[in-house]
């Protein structure tokens, strides 16, 4: 599910980056990618981790967080650094 997740996101972002070249994708594919390196290892996981990475799926796709993802230069610098916090906190694969 959380697969799916990305996956309809990441195709809403490349319709949204049509109509607007300043999107941070680069940050977008970037946090992607780092979430679905983490989600190779789901059974690995305990509960609580597993939480961690749902939650994280969740701030990535809502494009009205902390920092407008669709409408800001840097929307995706926050997502990112949740992505990045989450793997910190994981540790390494």
């Amino acid at each position: 599910m959380l697969r799916t997740t990305l996956s309809d996101h990441r195709s809403m972002l490349m319709g949204a980056l049509a109509g607007n070249h300043d999107l941070d994708i680069d940050r977008a594919f970037a946090a992607h990618a780092g979430l679905a390196r983490i989600l190779t290892r789901w059974d690995d996981l305990t509960a609580q981790q597993q939480r961690a990475v749902m939650e994280t799926v969740e701030y990535v796709v809502n494009s009205d967080d902390d920092e407008p993802d669709l409408t800001s230069p840097d929307g995706f610098a926050d997502d990112l650094a949740r992505v990045r916090a989450l793997q910190a906190a994981l540790g390494p694969a």
